[in-house]
Formats: C-alpha cells, sequence, structure tokens
C-alpha cells in the first residue's frame, strides 16, 4: 500500500440547475474505458470503482443510473469526459479504515455491456469486456461465459487466435489490463473443431473437472487476494 495514493485516479461530476451547481470529486482506484475515437470525444466507461463519505457516494450513485457524464482523470494521461451509459449497475459497501471512526464509502458502477459478459449471460452477444489480458484467464471467462468445452492449457493457440484474427483490442485501464474480446460462441467453437482436427491441441486424457490456474492481479494489487487461485471447470471436451 506504499504511495497508493499515486496509483488512484479521480472522478469528477458537476450538475447544475437553475439556482445552484453541484460539484463532487472523488478518488477512484480502478477503471475499465474504452477511449474515443476522435480527440475531444465522450469515452465509454465499462466499469468505475470510486471511494468517498456517503453524500458524495449518494450522489454519484444516482448519476450513474442516469447515464450522467463524469469528467475523468487517470494518473499520467489527460482528463477526458465519460459515460457509463443507459441501464448502468451500481453496488455499494463500506471500506473500514485505521485511524477513523467510520468507514469510507465504495461504490463500484458498471456498464450494462460489460454486465451481461458474465456467465451464461447473453450468449448472443459478440463482444466480451474482460478486466486482465492474461491468456488463461481470457480463455476461462470466455469459455464460462458461452458454455465451451476448453482446456486451460490451450490458452496460448487461443490468445494466437484471437491476436491472428484481429479480435482482442486493448482497453484503458486504471488498476488492471482490460481487453475487448470479439466473436461469439458459433465462431470459436469452429476454431476449437478445426484446431482439434489439425491437432494444433488436444483433448485431455484424462476425463473430470480441470483446473484453472487464474491469475488475481485486479485483487492482488488491493492486497486482497493472494497471487494466483484454483478454479474447477466441469466442461467436457467435444469438437466437430
Amino acid at each position: 500500500m506504499q504511495n497508493a495514493h499515486e496509483r488512484f485516479g479521480s472522478l469528477e461530476f458537476v450538475k447544475r440547475t437553475k439556482d445552484t451547481t453541484t460539484r463532487v470529486r472523488v478518488h477512484i482506484d480502478r477503471a475499465v474505458l474504452a477511449t474515443p475515437k476522435d480527440e475531444g470525444g465522450q469515452a465509454s466507461a465499462h466499469l468505475i470503482s470510486m471511494i468517498a463519505g456517503d453524500s458524495e457516494i449518494g450522489a454519484l450513485w444516482a448519476a450513474a443510473t442516469e447515464g450522467a457524464l463524469f469528467q475523468i482523470h487517470l494518473p499520467d494521461q489527460p482528463s477526458f469526459a465519460a459515460s457509463l451509459g443507459p441501464e448502468a449497475q451500481c453496488f455499494r459497501g463500506s471500506v473500514m479504515v485505521p485511524g477513523r471512526k467510520r468507514p469510507v464509502r465504495h461504490l463500484v458502477a458498471m456498464s450494462a455491456e460489460l454486465a451481461k459478459t458474465k456467465p451464461g449471460a447473453d450468449r448472443e452477444g459478440a463482444r466480451t469486456i474482460l478486466c486482465d489480458d492474461d491468456p488463461v484467464f481470457v480463455l476461462y471467462r470466455i469459455a464460462s461465459r458461452y458454455g465451451l468445452p476448453v482446456a486451460s492449457e490451450w490458452a496460448p493457440w487461443f490468445m494466437r487466435e484471437l491476436n491472428q484474427r484481429k479480435l482482442i483490442a486493448p482497453l484503458l485501464g486504471l488498476g488492471c489490463s482490460p481487453v475487448l474480446v470479439k466473436g461469439n460462441k458459433q465462431t470459436f467453437l469452429k476454431w476449437i473443431g478445426r484446431a482439434v482436427r489439425a491437432r494444433l491441441i488436444r483433448i485431455p486424457a484424462a476425463s473430470g473437472s480441470i483446473n484453472w490456474k487464474l491469475p488475481s492481479t485486479f485483487l492482488e494489487q488491493s492486497n486482497l487476494q493472494p497471487t494466483s487461485e484454483e478454479r474447477p471447470h466441469d466442461a467436457s471436451v467435444v469438437a466437430d
């Protein structure tokens, strides 16, 4: 946690009415954003994690759910405007800080598009936003979302396919290395079938659950988790 404040960004929200102007400024420790195509354009925010007091978090919760525009500044980056878009989802909590009598309030806001990439949701979608670009994590999350029959050792092959076909692109992140992966279930199943027939990947000889050794960089930087974790994946491997 040494010099942790230097890794924080900031978010500012300004609301003007006929008689008053409300200005709220908070710290952000995590963010996933798609930068605008042209200079001075509006960015699309997919995840913003912010900490502040009760009143500030309450105001920003309301602003996020209304699709308001925020001014965001990240370390070593110019400030820009961004919105979470319509139907954003928000989750509030509290963080106890040593030396403080009252807890700090925590708000995580995510776009509707990011919410749809959770496992089993919107399986017809062709865009998946991920908070980490590690090959094993990318394959695990894509497989979980679409119910794909895969093995963890296929991760290098899968990442090569994504890069060669230009179906993976980096996003702007704070405290993480987010990427956007394009493709749907049918596309990935075709890749698996062709690769098995071409012996680029092999079906594991042993049956049963597959253990995934996943990086936890997203949480590790907050000292919340150990460096890696193992999760089972109960998909049998089948290729056309």
